[in-house]
């Protein structure tokens, strides 16, 4: 099933929200071993990534929606 631009949004949004309350958390803690932080900065990417997978479907649902309105 295709994604509408206004789910693609929402899974942008949450991302970000997710993003935002780790980076809150991480503020938040003390400084951990080499180990942790390694763990915590390998999280941090994997939201970054979840971000940036979100800004491109968004976009390719964009473009969909255009191109679909265009016929």
């Amino acid at each position: 099933m295709d994604q509408t631009v206004e789910q693609a949004q929402a899974a942008l949004a949450a991302a970000n929200a997710a993003y935002q309350s780790e980076l809150e958390r991480d503020c938040e803690r003390s400084e951990g071993s080499g180990a942790q932080e390694r763990r915590r900065e390998e999280h941090l990417q994997a939201l970054r990534d979840d971000i940036a997978r979100c800004e491109r479907e968004l976009e390719k649902v964009r473009v969909a929606a255009t191109k679909a309105g265009a016929h």
